[in-house]
């Protein structure tokens, strides 16, 4: 059972960790303080609101005379310290901020020292000129084929699904994928031993994945119906069956690479099969486990649904701004990972969340609105 009164007391404690830690280079004699940034934002982000929006109800609650017709000077003045802001500055102190909350969860001993991980695309939609620095072309996606992409990295085990690691990529072309997974990976490995990755077929590159055999990591990799995937299932009549599979780059400079290829039915589709590539000798009585152990990489989908909950909503095409909410989001949902850490051995149910992320921001809120 989770008491109320342990809960607040360690939401308050671990947010303890995160706001005097944020930065926006405001100066001793600025009009406003470092405090209010962290209230807008922090509003901005539990409420899904504009920060014109947080940064006027803020004004307003404390009698402020505004022009409503204008937008609110506390709003204006954080934009632009965020705006000229250095974009290593600002993953320099999120990278502290999140080496800070791991060294809390590893005090309580409740971190893990070894892991599987999910390594994925964030692909944070953007309507505005495909001009804009520093954003990517994608997929058509619900009105837009531009957004602003993170690489992340997400431990996959239903009670630790902490972010260790986030790049941004400003393309996503092969040679930038392989520079950003390869800097996540290393930041990662500062926090945990890596015992297997898992991605999607969005990642299923001839060049990623001899990345990651270099890397010297375990991968699983979710294999598109390729021609010559499909060949190989044209070959076997059985519907479980491992074997060997070579990937092919025959663009210069040309590149093999020797997998192999474990196929298993669909779990929810009849007459399908699901296609795996992993650089480790399977059997074939190790295929189902194998692929049930890769459905745990959507955990990695829930995380980007709970790091969309505490996003502040914006316009700004200013990459700084972007960068910070972003990181910010993420620094918001790993808090309430570890308050879900700490208060894990009061829960009745392990496979449930020691607090809602509501009950998180209900909790959290007085520690920046106060």
């Amino acid at each position: 059972m989770v008491i109320t009164t342990e809960a607040r007391q360690v939401c308050r404690a671990v947010g303890s960790l995160l706001y005097p830690a944020l930065e926006f280079g405001t100066k001793p004699n600025g009009t406003y303080p470092s405090e209010d940034f962290s209230r807008v934002l922090t509003r901005s982000a539990f409420h899904r609101e504009f920060t014109n929006t947080s940064a006027r109800h803020l004004q307003l609650a404390r009698g402020e005379e505004l022009d409503l017709e204008d937008r609110s000077p506390l709003s204006k003045s954080l934009l632009y310290h965020l705006g000229e802001m250095d974009a290593d500055a600002i993953d320099d102190q999120f990278d502290g901020i999140r080496e800070q909350f791991l060294v809390q969860a590893r005090k309580a001993r409740r971190f893990p020292s070894t892991a599987e991980v999910a390594l994925d695309l964030h692909e944070w939609l953007y309507y505005g000129s495909k001009q804009t620095p520093m954003v990517s072309r994608i997929n058509p996606d619900r009105g837009t084929n531009l957004a602003y992409v993170f690489v992340t990295l997400c431990v996959v085990s239903p009670s630790v699904r902490f972010t260790l690691a986030s790049e941004h990529v400003a393309r996503t072309d092969t040679q930038s994928l392989i520079k950003a997974i390869r800097e996540v990976i290393e930041t990662a490995r500062q926090a945990v031993s890596i015992t297997r990755i898992y991605c999607d077929r969005g990642l299923y590159r001839v060049e990623l994945v001899d990345e990651l055999i270099d890397l010297d990591v375990e991968f699983v990799i979710r294999a598109p119906k390729t021609p010559g995937i499909k060949r190989v299932l044209g070959d076997h009549d059985e519907s479980v069956f491992v074997t060997d599979y070579e990937l092919v780059r025959k663009r210069s400079p040309t590149m093999r690479v020797p997998v192999t290829l474990v196929v298993v039915p669909h779990q929810s589709r009849d007459d399908d099969s699901l296609c795996l590539i992993t650089n480790h000798e399977r059997t074939v009585d190790e295929a189902i486990p194998l692929a049930q152990a890769y459905r745990r990489r959507w955990g990695i989908e829930t995380s980007y649904r709970k790091i969309g909950e505490f996003l502040p909503r914006t316009t700004s095409p200013v990459f700084a701004v972007r960068l910070f909410y972003f990181l910010f989001a993420v620094a918001l949902y790993n808090l309430w990972i570890v308050v879900c850490l700490l208060l894990s051995e009061q829960r009745r149910e392990s496979t449930r969340p020691a607090v809602s992320t509501a009950t998180f921001r209900f909790f959290l809120g007085p520690v920046t609105y106060g």
